[in-house]
């Protein structure tokens, strides 16, 4: 695990963890994204910091969504195509889970 400044440390000294591969490849490189002027902050503008520290916030929950939850949706998409297969296409009808399908 490493310590990532999530606003960059021009514009906060709050550090969230990460792991070290994700640190450059993810967070680092989407902060390359931001205005010069917000990354850097060579004036130490308040306002450029607290762009910075919700730009970082927004950044790192991307990041744990991607990371946490993309493995769920992938795994819904299969079980849906397995139940189709073996139940057909509508296999939720006369199940619990029949509540929780689009209303049209």
């Amino acid at each position: 695990m490493d310590k990532e400044h999530f606003a960059r440390k021009a514009n906060s000294p709050v550090k969230v963890p990460i792991p070290v591969n994700d640190h450059r490849a993810e967070l680092t490189e989407a902060q390359q994204d931001w205005p010069e002027l917000t990354r850097e902050n060579p004036d130490g503008d308040p306002l450029l910091a607290a762009a910075a520290c919700v730009q970082g916030f927004i950044d790192y929950v991307v990041y744990l969504i991607r990371k946490g939850l993309q493995w769920v949706v992938k795994m819904l998409e299969a079980l849906s195509a397995y139940l189709k297969e073996k139940l057909g296409a509508k296999w939720w009808i006369g199940t619990p889970l029949e509540q929780f399908a689009p209303k049209k």
